[in-house]
């Protein structure tokens, strides 16, 4: 099974404003910030780093493209390879602990009963599809959450709501909704700050546990996990039992 981890800017209201994962050219990012980027946004490279199975060369070779789309400059094998052998380095048991540590304070919510609305046009740019998913709001039972991603824009809304999506902009766009899901909201304290794995972390521990992941929108201090009704309560219940266990652990002088 594969899972794609989309990491995007969930948007209310505001116009969109870039992501660093299509090159948006107002960030710039040093060569270990891009790897580490690349890296912690992707499941599969990041367990294959922990487990110590992954060739930093060859890694080093296929990353090499978007690393000099981040940074804006050519990207040098040796130093790419330096940057991936710190990060896999820094994939700990303590790191484990810090990232459990990270859900401790966190925020979780359930929705149920949300659709997740796809919308599709050639030549279109993503901003005029928001744009004109914003003109409805007012329509709508309650604020859409709204991400851009590569060739489409995806719309959380109520299931109700969506027919509504459906029927206004069918003419214009290629309209493909998945109705019966649920929506795990996920807001992490201040202490998550600098460090990465969390995306892999949430999607491993919930994989594990039976839970299969529609979408996953991985941000900070807010993250939005899409799946099917039967499983949201069940990823709920994960997320705050981790909570409880690691509020229960004794503290290591944090």
């Amino acid at each position: 099974m594969y899972l794609s981890i989309f990491v995007t800017v969930i948007t209310r209201h505001l116009p969109p404003r870039g992501d660093l994962g299509t090159g948006d050219a107002r960030v710039q990012l040093s060569t270990t910030e891009a790897v580490a980027f690349m890296i912690q946004r992707n499941f599969v490279l990041y367990e294959a780093l922990r487990m110590r199975v992954m060739n930093y060369h060859a890694l080093a070779v296929r990353i090499a493209p978007k690393v000099e789309e981040l940074t804006g400059r050519k990207a040098k094998l040796p130093t790419l390879v330096v940057s991936i052998k710190r990060f896999a380095d820094g994939i700990t048991e303590e790191h484990e602990t810090k990232l459990e540590r990270i859900l401790e304070d966190a925020k979780v919510t359930l929705t149920s009963g949300i659709a997740e609305v796809s919308l599709r046009a050639d030549g279109v740019p993503p901003t005029e599809v928001m744009q004109d998913v914003l003109r409805l709001t007012q329509k709508l039972t309650a604020l859409p959450e709204i991400a851009q991603l590569p060739g489409v824009v995806k719309v959380l809304v109520d299931d109700e709501d969506s027919k509504l999506l459906e029927k206004e902009l069918r003419s214009k766009y290629q309209v493909t909704i998945e109705r019966r899901m649920a929506k795990v909201g996920i807001r992490v304290s201040q202490r998550s700050k600098g460090v990465v794995g969390l995306a892999s972390f949430i999607t491993e521990l919930l994989f594990r546990n039976g839970v299969v992941l529609q979408s996953a929108y991985i941000g900070r201090p807010d993250s939005l996990l899409v799946l099917e009704d039967r499983f949201g309560a069940r990823a709920y219940d994960i997320l705050r039992g981790v909570r409880r266990e690691v509020g229960n652990q004794p503290s290591t002088g944090r």
